[in-house]
């Protein structure tokens, strides 16, 4: 966080007495320093499970998942903020009845913001036990961790000094001498996480769960030798799958971050469409609406087929940047893809498939 006051404090010492067009600019500047000083995040925090739990790692019907999400932000006002993540998990040591397993999991992260091309790359190893608490399956509780290896860097070049403004553009671009040492660092950090699923129905699922991040606080700042700790995160989630006497099922969900002095909570619901139950030939729409903070509503639409499911969201832009965004926040994407070894259907007995 500090570091990104002292970019701050540059920049405006170079704005404050050129141009009132660069008010834009340093507007951008101060509301996206809330979003960089925290981690990445996405809209569709249930479909990036091990962005959202480590005890989600391998929580799922299928042997193997494969998942992949993109998303680019602010494109139209200033340089897109880009966020692309993949992550890859499977089961191992599936006990008898598959009344409990061990989940195995690998994720990349890649996040690039504004004209520095301020970025964090993240490799993650993810590990998690989930075991089922009762004969009739009722009750599912999952543990687990993330050790990752995080690597941050900035490219100065594409910032600009007092010192390379002589009343025009004409100095921009030259030499400054400012004393930069630090433009890339690195550092191991570790998660933690545990997550319930209850189905006292075949009609009713509830999944909630919460995780705990960045348990080491790494320093984090680019300039100075000051210390500038990384906030602990930690994460709440809760959705449910009401299923109706209709192909129709409505799934709300909330979830609350927080990290630091910064806080978000995102509340909505969408309604699954099912044309084919069957998981080799299973077929369903999806569309939703989400609410986070003040900031933005969240427009979503999916499709499931056979063991692939893509999602799509959009943010509108409400919070008071809209005036030069017009409303347009960001788009996000995301692909899921499902293996499995045996192509029957499970028997009712073992863990029931949750929401991921």
């Amino acid at each position: 966080m500090n570091n990104r006051k002292n970019i701050l404090k540059i920049l405006i010492r170079f704005i404050n007495p050129i141009n009132p067009k660069y008010v834009l600019l340093l507007s951008l500047i101060a509301i996206s320093n809330k979003a960089i000083s925290q981690d990445i995040h996405f809209s569709q925090f249930l479909n990036s499970p091990l962005n959202l739990n480590p005890a989600l790692t391998a929580y799922s019907q299928a042997d193997f998942r494969l998942i992949l999400n993109n998303r680019n932000q602010w494109a139209s006002v200033t340089v897109p903020y880009r966020t692309i993540s993949g992550s890859f998990d499977f089961k191992i040591l599936n006990r008898k009845k598959n009344r409990d397993y061990f989940g195995i999991g690998i994720i990349f992260n890649k996040d690039e913001a504004g004209d520095s091309h301020y970025g964090t790359m993240q490799m993650g190893l993810s590990g998690s036990w989930i075991k089922s608490l009762s004969r009739n399956n009722h009750h599912t509780m999952s543990i687990g961790g993330q050790v990752s290896y995080f690597q941050r860097s900035i490219d100065y070049s594409q910032l600009y000094f007092p010192e390379q403004w002589n009343g025009s553009m004409s100095n921009i671009g030259q030499n400054n001498t400012e004393i930069l040492i630090v433009d890339q660092f690195s550092f191991i950090d570790f998660s933690v996480g545990a997550h319930y699923l209850y189905t006292p129905s075949r009609n009713f699922m509830l999944n909630s769960g919460i995780s705990v991040w960045h348990l080491t606080q790494p320093n984090q700042n680019l300039i100075d030798s000051k210390e500038a700790t990384l906030y602990i995160k930690t994460q709440f989630y809760i959705e449910t799958d009401i299923k109706t006497n209709t192909p129709l099922d409505i799934l709300p969900a909330a979830f609350f971050s927080i990290q630091g002095p910064y806080k978000e909570l995102v509340v909505g619901a969408k309604l699954n469409y099912k044309f084919n139950k069957t998981r080799n030939n299973y077929m369903a729409l999806s569309t939703g609406l989400y609410g986070r903070n003040i900031d933005a509503l969240i427009v979503y639409a999916g499709i499931d087929y056979k063991s692939a499911k893509l999602a799509i969201t959009y943010d509108i832009n409400m919070s008071p940047l809209k005036t030069a965004s017009q409303y347009r926040g960001g788009m996000e994407i995301s692909l899921k893809w499902l293996i499995f070894k045996n192509k029957k259907a499970p028997k009712r007995q073992t863990i029931p498939c949750p929401i991921f």
